[in-house]
């Protein structure tokens, strides 16, 4: 018993610190829809360089205009920024986070927000709320005078020329069209940001719920040590040290374990995924093994395409498409990450896949493309892919950091130094250590008091 608490000690002195940046970190990663995490800015002179980089990744959409290709409009999570003069300069002029932007054939530009669909008549220039008011729309496509969108992932709406509702369904493809093999690398993946157990939200929460009681044990396992190493000597820490041991010790922390555990493999082997990266890629995960989400992906509707009557999604397996948003059929397989429909050609970029195009009925893969893609455009007769994987191009230059791209940079160590990520593996070990003889002394505790 006396061994169990110095070895719960000291794993919990040496790994708290670094626990409590990951849980904080993690759980506001989770959430990457909150405004407020793209509003609240530090400027780039007092962070390092490598987590400026990172706002890159805040990039979603880069477009030329079609009657003026000086016009360039890019949508981030910062909002629009717009250029007139082929992308030597830009100008803020929104701050809405914006996940998708695009230009109907008829010339106006529908974005895909935070907080529903709005549109620009005066090329980008200024933005109004066109409909679903206060939703989060994560997809966005346009047809002639119809625009087809995807709420939160989840479900699909078709809108007039007047933003009202024409038609709304949440996507449900048969078990049959769905009983695909994953690879082992997407499955960790999934697992470890939320989405790889059950639908309706509930692995996002067992995640939120894992990653708040770990910042509750860290904080008030520091707290335990300094009022236990002081308690001697000061009689009034003897009340806060009952409260807190209660909390620390709460059988509650039971429900949080196995969604530790699997943050922690998953993560190692995210933090080394070069490494690891032919093991992943090439072992094979059997759908008969996958836990239920993997039966519906209801909520994994990453991107939408709405084109001569035919609508089409993109999800972790694939493009399936629709004719009445009842019956959906595979047409395209491996991670539709992003739908882009250009001069009657559709561009898929793939996630952990093969980029591909559909044209005259056809697919095609498309070779020597950047991975994950966000933008497709001709420039000087030349097709041009917009990627913000490595570096990009004619983008906005920004000054300041988004409090998002600062907790990204804190959860993969690059915040601190290229080997933190060392540190946060020994810190996840111990969270191990910390999780089995935290177990031990509750279980002596509670049959010592039964």
């Amino acid at each position: 018993m006396f061994r169990l608490r110095k070895i719960h000690k000291y794993a919990g002195i040496f790994s708290g610190i670094v626990l409590l940046l990951l849980s904080i970190s993690g759980f506001f990663l989770n959430h990457d829809n909150w405004k407020f995490l793209y509003t609240t800015t530090v400027s780039n002179q007092y962070l390092p360089i490598k987590t400026t980089q990172g706002n890159l990744r805040l990039y979603n959409s880069y477009s030329v205009d079609k009657d003026n290709d000086l016009i360039r409009v890019i949508s981030s999570f910062r909002g629009i920024y717009k250029s007139s003069d082929g992308g030597n300069s830009y100008k803020h002029v929104s701050d809405i986070p914006f996940y998708d932007v695009i230009q109907s054939s008829n010339g106006i530009y529908y974005g895909a927000t935070t907080q529903g669909v709005y549109r620009s008549i005066n090329k980008g220039q200024t933005w109004k709320l066109f409909g679903l008011e206060d939703q989060v729309i994560t997809s966005i496509s346009t047809d002639k005078d119809k625009v087809f969108s995807a709420i939160d992932k989840r479900d699909v709406v078709l809108l007039n020329s007047e933003g009202k509702i024409i038609s709304k369904t949440t996507v449900k493809i048969k078990e049959d069209e769905l009983r695909h093999d994953i690879s082992l690398g997407r499955f960790i993946r999934d697992l470890h940001y939320g989405r790889g157990l059950f639908d309706d939200g509930i692995s996002l929460l067992l995640n939120d719920f894992a990653t708040l009681w770990l910042i509750l044990l860290a904080s008030t396992g520091y707290v335990l040590w300094y009022l236990i190493k002081n308690i001697r000597y000061k009689k009034s820490y003897k009340k806060p040290l009952g409260a807190l041991l209660k909390i620390h010790t709460s059988s509650w922390v039971l429900v949080a374990v196995l969604p530790l555990i699997i943050l922690v493999i998953t993560g190692i082997f995210l933090d080394h995924s070069k490494f690891f990266g032919n093991f992943l890629r090439k072992t094979t995960v059997s759908h008969k093994i996958l836990p239920p989400i993997y039966t519906s992906l209801k909520e994994d509707i990453w991107s939408i395409d709405y084109h001569d009557g035919d609508y089409r999604i993109g999800n972790r397996y694939g493009v399936y498409k629709s004719n009445d948003f009842k019956k959906w059929t595979l047409e395209s397989k491996g991670f539709a990450y992003k739908l882009i429909h250009k001069n009657k050609k559709l561009f898929v970029s793939g996630m952990g896949a093969a980029n591909r195009i559909y044209h005259n009925k056809e697919w095609t893969v498309l070779k020597n493309t950047p991975h994950m893609f966000k933008g497709v455009n001709r420039i000087d007769g030349e097709v041009k892919y917009f990627s913000t994987c490595n570096t990009a191009k004619n983008i906005p230059i920004v000054k300041t950091t988004t409090l998002y791209t600062i907790l990204l940079s804190i959860h993969d160590g690059s915040f601190f130094a290229h080997w933190w990520v060392y540190i946060n593996d020994i810190a996840s070990l111990l969270l191990l250590v910390l999780l089995y003889t935290g177990l031990q002394l509750w279980y002596k505790r509670v049959k010592i008091r039964s």
